[in-house]
């Protein structure tokens, strides 16, 4: 009987809620949430345990209201905030689908958990800056009322248990988290209505305009002992001959820095110390390229700058200084060797890639 009786109660509050959430359609919801709770029992932070990396993360996020529909998960590409977002103010989102997932009809207690595990090391490797996620409901809004709703971070009662949204993860030595989200709306195309404060997120479609959820939660990178970028300037001076102390970076090279650079005739510690001053676009890219290669070495992701990297080898294995050297402004080849200059300094210094070292 008090099963029943409770069950009874969920069900009047789970329409009392549909009311509240959504009699006035896409006015900001006015209804002060009872209590911080989700802060009681989620992490707001990620913390991953020493020497462990992430083995899964799945988002979990409870249906208020479902009609047998999928709802698809995309990486938002820019910038939002929950109080100013709106449907004309958002930036936009990756239309490749991460994962998805399938709501149901049905009242009863419904969690709906999807894999993301790509999109947070994503997001912990700094490949891909989190700006969040967005919820897109495949449906035609052809019916009056064509959406799934669910909880939001917002609603907090306590009578019903937490049902706001949130992040598992499970880690590689068998720890586990539970990550709250730090900011979550929906917006509804073609308005300016924010609804950072509603206690709902919608998806689909409601009096024919379409809705969709955004969610995000506090990842950062992961910071790695030498998994940033370090410039032609420090390596030159850091080698076995001063004379700042040593980086041992330079041992991964076949004879340190007295290595024979390619073609040049010198050797990588002499190329970094010959001027490029008078236009000679052979050392201009030769400097870029020995920082990028150490910085590689040193644990950098060479992700961003591989392409430009292996296209200078190329380049390297086939001139000469003296012959870049002979070369007009307007050459074809010595633009290649600038432009690849250009590309390789941007990830040594940080503009691209993992981001410079700060010392």
């Amino acid at each position: 009987m008090i099963k029943h009786t409770t069950k009874m109660f969920a069900v009047l509050f789970v329409f009392t809620s549909i009311i509240m959430f959504n009699g006035c359609q896409d006015e900001q919801s006015v209804i002060t949430p009872e209590n911080s709770f989700a802060s009681l029992s989620k992490e707001t932070n990620l913390v991953i345990p020493d020497g462990a990396t992430v083995a899964s993360a799945h988002l979990k996020i409870f249906q208020l209201i479902g009609n047998n529909t999928q709802n698809n998960i995309h990486r938002v590409t820019s910038p939002w905030d929950e109080s100013t977002v709106t449907g004309n103010n958002f930036g936009g989102y990756d239309p490749a689908v991460i994962n998805f997932f399938n709501t149901s009809s049905s009242f009863d207690d419904n969690w709906n958990s999807v894999d993301i595990t790509s999109l947070v090391v994503g997001w912990l490797n700094g490949n891909i800056s989190n700006d969040g996620l967005l919820i897109d409901q495949l449906s035609t809004g052809t019916g009056p009322e064509d959406r799934s709703v669910f909880y939001s971070k917002e609603n907090t009662n306590p009578t019903l248990g937490e049902r706001m949204p949130y992040l598992e993860i499970v880690f590689s030595n068998g720890d586990s988290v539970e990550l709250g989200t730090n900011g979550d709306a929906y917006i509804t195309e073609g308005t300016d209505v924010n609804t950072g404060n509603s206690l709902s997120l919608n998806t689909g479609y409601f009096n024919s305009k379409e809705k969709h959820a955004l969610i995000k939660f506090d990842i950062e990178p992961t910071p790695q002992d030498g998994g940033c970028t370090l410039t032609s300037g420090y390596w030159k001076t850091h080698t076995e001959f001063g004379p700042a102390p040593y980086n041992d970076t330079w041992a991964h090279l076949s004879n340190g820095a007295t290595t024979t650079f390619f073609l040049s005739g010198k050797s990588y510690h002499q190329v970094l110390w010959t001027s490029a001053l008078g236009g000679n676009a052979y050392y201009i890219l030769a400097h870029a390229y020995i920082a990028a290669q150490l910085n590689f070495l040193n644990g950098a992701d060479p992700t961003e700058a591989q392409t430009a990297f292996d296209n200078a080898t190329t380049l390297f294995n086939t001139y000469t200084p003296l012959q870049i050297s002979r070369l007009r402004g307007n050459s074809t080849i010595r633009n290649q060797f600038i432009y690849l200059s250009i590309q390789l300094g941007k990830y040594n210094i940080g503009l691209i890639g993992p981001g410079h070292c700060h010392l």
